[in-house]
């Protein structure tokens, strides 16, 4: 299913010789959220990044616009369902994307290096952190507090997130199951098939989110890191060394103007509520 950027309120022209079109690779349902977080806003003019919708994936993908608005681009865009992060980049890697919405930990960009430009960091190697989520109600997992309590619990992960599953297989959880999607994740631990999985940290008061009108929230005073730094990357498709200079341009001005920061920050990415807590290896 494909269907144009008009949707999220901003369209660029074409002109300066860029390509007719800029295929950019999202997960379809959230678009609804990216609608939510713009609320109207020129692309341009954002430089709020808080707010109930400001997930990591949708602050990236508006880092991205930005990138490319400051970098120079007025061509037009549209956006191709591809809602798996690994099918994202096999779409890139074969040319059918010219970009992905969200960034790419570069140790998987560079399994693919021949097929991709790599901008720029995003985040810096060090800079990423994430939390044992575990369902609100779920107190027996609520209460522990080391990597020994974390063992007696059973987990979900997803394969393909090569950094979490190293990370969650590490650990040596009673059980670890692997699923697709994130909502799957959420739904297994609803049911009481898994305790916990590896999320990255929110900006609400408690750290929680909601999904299907249930609240999860982290396991208190236990982190990882995510290992790596993540990163834009520009398939090198015929063409597409011109769009990788505006993502370079951009993330220059937006690095300089202090807005890739605010906008980890502010959408709790990276979180100073969690500076204190036990990094669990």
């Amino acid at each position: 299913m494909r269907y144009w950027f008009f949707v999220l309120i901003i369209v660029y022209t074409c002109s300066l010789g860029a390509k007719e079109t800029l295929r950019i690779g999202v997960q379809l349902e959230g678009q609804k959220h990216v609608e939510q977080f713009i609320a109207g806003r020129e692309i341009s003019s954002i430089d709020d990044y808080s707010g109930e919708f400001a997930y990591r994936d949708v602050v990236e993908q508006v880092l991205l616009l930005q990138a490319l608005h400051f970098g120079g681009f007025r061509g037009n865009i549209e956006l191709v369902q591809a809602d798996h992060y690994k099918r994202r980049l096999r779409l890139l890697e074969q040319g059918l994307l010219d970009l992905s919405v969200t960034g790419v930990w570069l140790s998987d960009a560079l399994l693919i290096k021949d097929n991709l430009y790599i901008s720029r960091p995003l985040l810096r190697d060090g800079e990423a952190e994430a939390g044992f989520y575990v369902h609100q109600n779920n107190t027996r997992a609520r209460q522990v507090n080391d990597k020994f309590g974390l063992q007696r619990l059973n987990a979900i992960s997803n394969k393909n997130w090569q950094i979490d599953w190293r990370i969650m297989s590490a650990i040596g959880f009673a059980h670890l199951d692997s699923v697709s999607q994130f909502t799957q994740m959420t739904d297994m631990i609803m049911k009481g098939r898994s305790d916990v999985m590896l999320a990255t940290f929110y900006n609400t008061d408690d750290l929680s989110f909601s999904q299907d009108n249930e609240t999860f929230v982290p396991i208190h005073g236990l982190k990882v890191k995510l290992p790596g730094s993540r990163h834009f990357v520009v398939s090198k498709a015929a063409g597409n060394s011109e769009i990788f200079a505006y993502v370079q341009r951009g993330l220059k001005e937006l690095r300089s103007r202090g807005l890739i920061n605010k906008a980890y920050r502010q959408s709790g990415y990276i979180n100073e509520k969690v500076n204190d807590w036990m990094v669990i290896r």
